[in-house]
């Protein structure tokens, strides 16, 4: 029997938005103990589909023939999904450009999914970075917006990788493809 891991398929950046990333995460961390994300994830990223697949290495085949060009992506900032367990997240611009490229990583690799997750089905999906889950609370809310108040403005990034992401227990980058 063939075990079934958790894998997301995801994009990748790089760039002051990057770095502004990572120095909320550790401001998170070290002011607030708010380090659930932070510690669970490899890289920031945004994900595109993700979900149970039994070969990770044809994943990663189909993938690397897939003709993706870098491009520049706009977040106007943060955003909050309000649940019992709210997640702070940054919010991406659904821009042509990017729904083009997440229609043909779909189409090209969803079959290999046994079970889609449903915030990466078409219907829930939304471009979004988080910042913050799980340990993060709505009483907090305020002073977290006043610690990390640079993400609130618009800001750019160059979408440049395509992730290959291992989530079964924590997220851990086992492939990753350099847009050109």
């Amino acid at each position: 029997m063939v075990l079934m891991k958790n894998y997301a398929i995801a994009l990748g950046f790089e760039g002051k938005l990057y770095d502004n990333l990572i120095k909320a995460w550790q401001i998170l961390e070290k002011k607030m103990n708010i380090k659930y994300i932070s510690t669970r994830r490899s890289e920031p990223h945004i994900d595109v589909i993700a979900g149970g697949i039994q070969n990770a290495e044809k994943l990663f085949k189909i993938l690397k023939k897939i003709k993706i060009k870098k491009f520049k992506i706009k977040s106007p900032g943060l955003g909050i999904l309000a649940n019992n367990e709210p997640n702070l997240y940054i919010r991406w611009e659904q821009s042509d450009e990017l729904l083009k490229i997440v229609n043909l990583i779909n189409k090209r690799t969803s079959y290999l999914f046994h079970k889609i997750e449903k915030f990466t089905t078409n219907s829930l999906w939304i471009p979004r970075t988080t910042v913050a889950w799980k340990d993060l609370n709505y009483y907090d809310l305020n002073l977290i917006f006043h610690k990390v108040n640079f993400l609130f403005t618009n800001h750019y990034a160059v979408i440049n990788y395509i992730y290959l992401i291992d989530y079964t227990k924590t997220e851990i980058i086992t492939h990753k493809i350099r847009l050109k």
